[in-house]
């Protein structure tokens, strides 16, 4: 076994064992790699079937379902300016966001794991997204995308789906249609 096999081989003991998600940047300071490495170790090691999943907090292998108890999907549409206050609405409301998901019309459903739960999450996302010059999948399909969001009660999701609705984010679908 050559040693990229053998730091592949300990990265999913350490994905497997850990109950949080690893940040690249952890797991290429503790094999002493670039961070270019790791992600592409991670790509190489989904080709071999092992179910490694990535969100904004990091890597992981936990097959335990992801967020909170109580699950929605809203469509929502808005520009990139107003991401953060989108999530802000969401979090203030105790939900968090799941993920985020765009139906392509050739690729199909294109989806991002989140699991953004509190403002820290929040700023990090927003920093990320300006530090990289992300672009947000929504520009993919005219600014429309999906959410999948979660909380501890339907009272949340409900408060959340009002606020968000009041604050223009949501698709309205009968308006969409006319």
């Amino acid at each position: 076994m050559n040693s990229a096999d053998e730091r592949r081989m300990k990265m999913i003991r350490c994905l497997e064992e850990s109950d949080q998600p690893i940040k690249g940047y952890e797991l290429s300071s503790l094999f002493g790699v670039s961070r270019q490495v790791i992600v592409k170790d991670i790509s190489y090691l989904k080709t071999q079937n092992y179910s490694i999943f990535s969100s904004s907090k990091g890597y992981y292998m936990n097959p335990e379902p992801q967020g909170k108890p109580y699950k929605r999907i809203i469509m929502c549409q808005h520009e990139k300016w107003e991401i953060e206050e989108e999530l802000t609405t969401i979090i203030e409301n105790g939900a968090m966001i799941d993920n985020v998901s765009v139906e392509h019309p050739v690729y199909g459903t294109l989806q991002a794991e989140l699991m953004i739960e509190t403002m820290t999450h929040v700023r990090t996302f927003v920093d990320n997204m300006n530090k990289y010059q992300g672009t947000m999948l929504a520009k993919l399909t005219d600014m429309i995308h999906l959410h999948t969001i979660s909380a501890d009660s339907e009272k949340m999701l409900d408060n959340t789906v009002k606020d968000l609705e009041d604050k223009g984010f949501l698709v309205d679908i009968e308006e969409k249609n006319k």
